[in-house]
């Protein structure tokens, strides 16, 4: 570009700028559109126009409304219709059989109300049926296979989880009918504990269903518990306390700390004693509902009626059975009915053991979205190559997990994970909008004077609910200047607090944010100074003239800038170029090889670059008509890297002896479209870099199939090297003179000043 048309830019940029603190916005984009008109691709103007646009849209619904405007707050959005649909989505998916789906859309609905007693309700329902029902499938595979110990085993794990569930009855109703091949030999053979926990199991569950229990109520009934002591007014003091209200002061103290054991021991014992007092009674009743044992009472007149099914069913068995069942009925009899009324007896709840938390490995993936950037606990964490994460841990804890897209509501959870769990779940990015977060607007450097908010140029209170999205934001006072502020407004399950500056005569606003796929956060330095640490956005105010900006991201090369701050201000979103770690491996096409890398078969040359993370690799090129190469080759991340098959020509045995599987001659492309660049990657500039892309060639030469194997540019150049591959013609592959069809591997560079 000449150097009279870069002063002309210059010139026109600065008019521009001293239009808008005049307050003309529409003459300062007139004067920047002139300088695309010399340089279309001129980024900093092409950002610039974009934020005056958005001032000038929000000014001009100031004026509209200026007239009728009044000190009231903005319209509220309430989430509430937000989380009905989901409920409705969910149970839907449920009736379907579909309970990840329906999972899924709970999980949501907590997010946007995370206070909802029926929302968390559904959520342990359904997250109960899917272990019930895992357990119920493994349960009946074990059957079918002839293994009614394990399948037991499985009917115990569901009652532990789910005593009323549907498919316990179904799976004891199997287990009691179930019959091997040879019965008769079997049936001797079958150990006298496999029959004791089934029967044990068909007991328990008729006595859950003489008692009536409450499904939903039993998950929950802890926490119940512990929230109804702990809002429990304490006993009155007298001048004496009664010996039944210490017991129950005493009781209820350890139902606070969650010492429900002793708790039960101390209410069982105030209970012999003050037989009479129907609080101890019921303090009795819901601690041994929780331990899961009953008093003798209480376990009396259910034990008849499970004797009384059992004759039924007894007499439907073998006489070997029948024999072992009776055997049962005693030992239930001796522990379930006698033992209990043993007098002067405590029973001792006697705790689980304590096992040792095994490591974790679960693999996560992101619904419908290419681009993303994840962190756990803080730290950013590697997409892989099939666009899920991995989130590994060996100890106990929830993990908080981010994940963030442009153009998505940032995604964060608390989740917990089991010992030794191997599983695999995907999350649901909202979009820009869906969600309202309840904001809480505050002045910085305001004067005794009335302050006035401004939110995309209607007039609100200090305390909105806002959708979420791009928000333009401004403080007015009199006697104070101020710049309109763009904002990108997140979901948050608190309140969002924002700070807008007043500021005074020769002062003006510095604001910098993290780019949406930028993970984690930065640390923020003006003039050598930290102004920020472990955030994505900072606003400063500084005094007008030239300032240093330095912006600094684990993982990625620093963002410096040097700026001229006037009383326009200065906003930008920040984008720092990631470092990279790995280098590129290229070989040379004569002759053709095939290459095995540390041991792994990559292919067949002439082919695109390799990319190899940083350091030694071992390469293997073999051709029939050759010797084998092996070369150590040093990678440097960043750089590129060649080798060439330099081998002597291979010595046949046999000099007339013909193979019997001829070369292939791979294709080459005679005829490339370039592939079109995309808006985000024009609008983001400076990308450099290749995409990697699988593609099968038919006899004719014909592109039959692309599929991406690598994008390291993201911002769409994947798609859009994909679409233009697809339009390419081919030279075949050959063998032995014969077209073939095969699958080769392409590369696409993209260079986006």
């Amino acid at each position: 570009m000449a150097a009279s048309e870069n002063a002309r830019i210059k010139r026109l940029i600065n008019s521009a700028e001293e239009l808008v603190q005049k307050g003309e916005r529409q003459k300062a984009l007139t004067e920047l559109h002139k300088v695309l008109d010399i340089d279309s691709s001129n980024r900093s103007v092409k950002k610039r126009i974009s934020e005056i646009e958005r001032e000038v849209a929000a000014m001009r619904n100031f004026r509209k409304t200026r007239d009728s405007r009044t000190h009231k707050t903005g319209k509220s959005v309430s989430s509430g219709d937000f989380v009905e649909e989901c409920i409705a989505r969910s149970e839907d998916a449920f009736r379907q059989g579909d309970e990840v789906r329906a999972l899924q859309e709970l999980e949501r609905a907590k997010r946007h109300d995370p206070d909802n007693k029926l929302v968390r309700r559904k959520i342990l329902t359904v997250r109960r049926q899917i272990k019930t029902d895992n357990l119920y499938d493994l349960a009946l595979a074990k059957l079918h296979d002839g293994d009614p110990a394990t399948a037991t085993k499985n009917a115990r794990a569901i009652f532990k989880i789910w005593p009323g569930a549907l498919v316990l009855s179904d799976l004891l109703d199997k287990l009691e009918e179930f019959k091997p091949a040879d019965s008769d030999e079997h049936i001797e053979e079958l150990e006298l504990e496999d029959v004791i926990e089934t029967e044990e199991l068909i007991e328990a569950e008729e006595l859950i269903e003489a008692e009536e229990l409450i499904e939903a109520e039993e998950l929950i009934e802890a926490e119940e518990l512990i929230e109804a002591e702990e809002i429990t007014p304490p006993a009155q003091e007298t001048e004496k306390t009664s010996p039944a209200d210490a017991a129950i002061i005493s009781i209820r103290g350890k139902i606070s700390r969650s010492d429900f054991s002793g708790a039960l021991s101390e209410a069982r014992k105030a209970g012999k004693k003050h037989s009479e007092n129907s609080t101890i009674k019921e303090l009795v009743s819901r601690l041994e509902s929780l331990s899961g044992k009953k008093s003798g009472k209480s376990a009396a007149a259910p034990a008849e009626r499970v004797d009384e099914s059992k004759e039924k069913r007894k007499k439907k068995k073998p006489v070997a059975l029948i024999v072992a069942v009776l055997a049962v009925v005693i030992l239930i009899v001796v522990f379930v009915v006698i033992k209990p009324f043993g007098i002067g007896e405590e029973v001792e709840i006697v705790p689980d053991e304590v096992e040792v938390f095994q490591p974790y490995s679960v693999s996560c993936t992101v619904e419908g979205i290419e681009t993303y950037s994840v962190t756990i606990d803080g730290e950013a964490v590697a997409v892989l190559l099939d666009g899920s994460f991995l989130i590994e841990g060996d100890s106990e804890g929830a993990r908080t997990i981010e994940v963030r897209s442009s153009g998505f509501e940032t995604y964060s959870e608390e989740v917990l994970f089991g010992s030794g769990e191997e599983s695999s779940f995907s999350v649901t990015l909202d979009s820009i909008g869906t969600s309202s977060v309840q904001i809480a607007l505050q002045a910085e450097g305001a004067g005794d004077g009335q302050v006035t908010w401004l939110v995309d140029g209607e007039e609100v209170e200090s305390s909105i609910n806002l959708n979420t999205g791009m928000h333009v934001f401004q403080a007015l006072q009199e006697g104070y200047n101020s710049v309109p502020e763009s904002i990108l407004v997140d979901y948050t399950a608190g309140v969002l607090q924002i700070s807008l500056a007043l500021l005074s005569q020769e002062e003006s606003q510095v604001t910098l944010v993290l780019g949406a796929d930028i993970p984690g956060s930065a640390i923020f330095t003006i003039d050598g100074n930290r102004v920020g640490t472990g955030v994505r956005r900072i606003s400063e105010v500084l005094p007008f003239g030239t300032h240093t900006l330095y912006v600094e991201v684990e993982n990625f090369e620093p963002w410096t800038r040097t700026i001229t701050l006037t009383s326009s201000g200065y906003n930008a979103t920040v984008a720092p170029v990631e470092i990279p770690t790995t280098g590129r491996l290229l070989i040379a096409p004569e002759p053709w090889a095939n290459v095995t890398i540390d041991g792994v078969g990559v292919g067949q040359t002439p082919m695109a670059p390799i990319e190899l993370e940083e350091g030694s690799h071992t390469v293997l090129l073999t051709n029939p008509d050759y010797e084998d190469q092996t070369s150590t080759v040093a990678i440097v991340a960043g750089e590129d890297s060649s080798i060439r098959y330099t081998a002597d020509e291979s010595q046949p045995d046999q000099p007339e002896e013909i193979e019997e599987e001829q070369p292939v001659i791979p294709p080459f492309p005679i005829s490339q479209v370039g592939p079109q660049v995309p808006d985000l990657a024009r609008e983001m500039g400076d990308v450099h870099g290749y995409v990697t892309l699988d593609v099968v060639v038919g006899v004719d030469g014909a592109v039959k199939g692309v599929t991406v194997v690598n994008d390291e540019l993201g911002l769409g150049c994947g798609a859009a090297a994909q679409s233009a591959v697809s339009q390419w013609v081919f030279n075949p592959a050959s063998q032995g003179g014969v077209p073939i069809e095969i699958t080769t591997r392409v590369q696409v560079r993209f260079d986006i000043e």
